[in-house]
């Protein structure tokens, strides 16, 4: 697993020997060690930034963040892809920062 061992403090995993799925805070899993070139794609459901019912996570900004999405394209494997789902009044900022970051942008779904 291409992981530095302080991934295991951060992080639940489950893997089987077809797929390994890591559930964490992404920024404190990604700086703990996740090498480079690690994954065939990220599909990650990010805060929606609606301050929804005042909750402190969904008012991070972190979404927003091109460093955010630098770290996730730097741990894809070339030609992977990232599938990141956005709330319908704030998506466009999020697909600003993933284009700011270095991400092709190729195309996009919506539903209302």
């Amino acid at each position: 697993m291409p992981l530095d061992g302080e991934v295991e403090r951060v992080m639940d995993a489950f893997h089987d020997d077809r797929a390994f799925l890591w559930c964490g805070d992404c920024l404190e899993l990604l700086a703990v060690g996740v090498c480079a070139d690690t994954f065939d794609s990220v599909v990650t459901d990010a805060p929606y930034e609606l301050n929804f019912m005042k909750k402190s996570w969904d008012r991070s900004g972190v979404a927003f963040r091109a460093e955010t999405w630098a770290e996730i394209l730097r741990v894809l494997k070339p030609g992977g892809h990232l599938v990141a789902f956005g709330g319908s009044r704030t998506s466009h900022r999020m697909v600003c920062a993933i284009e700011d970051a270095g991400f092709e942008i190729r195309d996009s779904i919506q539903w209302l």
